[in-house]
């Protein structure tokens, strides 16, 4: 009985409409992706509006509004792709499987494409974070170099230092220093909305003396930890919803990379109904549509030579083209607090 393998449009279809897990991944309550019908990004950056309209006097010219300005960006794009092979060893064991299930081949890649696409979540949730962690994307590894800044403003790239930082217990006073950066978003048509931090923040907010001052006489007076720490901050700065998002990867070394840093905590903006912060804008590829018609968008990609007399394989590519765009770097607040 001969094994079926899906085609590429089939992989495609299953790898374009995968439904990510929001509870797992976050960043795309703040950056979805959205298709970019072009091989390079070009983008506005956007500015607040100011001012508000002048007094006019009957019987004169109106006066000429100066509205606010934007500049424009222009950048390349990202590649994102790999490839795994199922070599000859995996088809045996699929042949083998095949036996008393055709389906059995087709099941095998599409599980693999699967997985790879698992890795692709997981790198565009790591785009998402680094103009919010570090107010530029930095890639360096296997041979590809280059770093796009999205123009933070210095003083939304706090630092804090020596006794004031929140690792320590005794001197720090995080709300403080939240009320002070919330400042921050003034004039710039945002308001801090949420913020947020992984398990080792909330570690050093919970120990925080003068965040467990001003929680005597309540119900966490005695219970402050770094599990009910967002619960409590919400009761104090009731207009933040505070997030602790302890998500990250693990390498090829098996160390665990967090989304967010131990020393950062982050607050991002939010201005009027449908007006986005940022985006991931996926560009081109000729791996789909056609030549003559590249599309944006995921894509996978089947090479199935498993009728080869040598070595035969089946190759699965899983990718997408892309970058972040920020269009109000203004709305993004990222402090190293440790």
């Amino acid at each position: 009985m001969p094994l079926q393998f899906p085609t590429t449009q089939e992989v495609s279809h299953v790898v374009r409409n995968r439904v990510v897990d929001p509870a797992q991944f976050i960043g795309t309550r703040f950056c979805p992706v959205r298709n970019y019908w072009a091989k390079d990004i070009e983008y506005d950056v956007l500015e607040a509006s100011r001012g508000m309209t002048k007094a006019h006097l009957i019987g004169t010219d109106p006066k000429v509004a100066t509205l606010a300005g934007q500049s424009r960006k222009r950048m390349g794009t990202g590649y994102w792709k790999e490839t795994y092979r199922i070599g000859e060893d995996e088809l045996l064991f699929a042949r083998q499987a095949g036996t008393y299930n055709q389906r059995a081949g087709r099941d095998q890649v599409l599980q693999r494409a699967k997985e790879l696409d698992d890795r692709l979540e997981t790198r565009l949730e790591w785009l998402r974070w680094q103009p919010l962690v570090n107010g530029q994307l930095a890639v360096d590894e296997d041979g590809v170099k280059y770093t796009v800044d999205y123009s933070l403003p210095e003083a939304n790239l706090p630092v804090l230092e020596d006794n004031s930082r929140w690792s320590v217990k005794t001197g720090c006073d995080p709300l403080a220093d939240i009320g002070t950066w919330l400042l921050l978003f003034r004039g710039t048509g945002a308001r801090g909305v949420e913020a947020y931090f992984n398990q080792k923040v909330a570690g050093y907010l919970a120990q925080s003396q003068a965040i467990r001052d001003l929680l005597r006489g309540t119900q966490y007076a005695k219970t402050l930890s770094a599990q009910n720490i967002t619960e409590a901050l919400k009761l104090l700065l009731p207009k933040i919803d505070f997030i602790c998002y302890d998500e990250g990867y693990t390498d090829e070394n098996s160390n665990f990379n967090p989304f967010i840093p131990d020393d950062r905590f982050i607050i991002r903006g939010q201005g009027p109904v449908n007006e986005l912060m940022m985006d991931f804008a996926s560009t081109i590829s000729l791996h789909n549509g056609t030549l003559e018609r590249p599309l944006p968008g995921k894509f996978a990609v089947i090479e199935d030579k498993s009728g080869e007399n040598k070595n035969p394989f089946v190759d699965i590519t899983v990718g997408i083209y892309g970058l972040p765009r920020v269009f109000h770097p203004n709305w993004i607040i990222s402090a190293k607090v440790a």
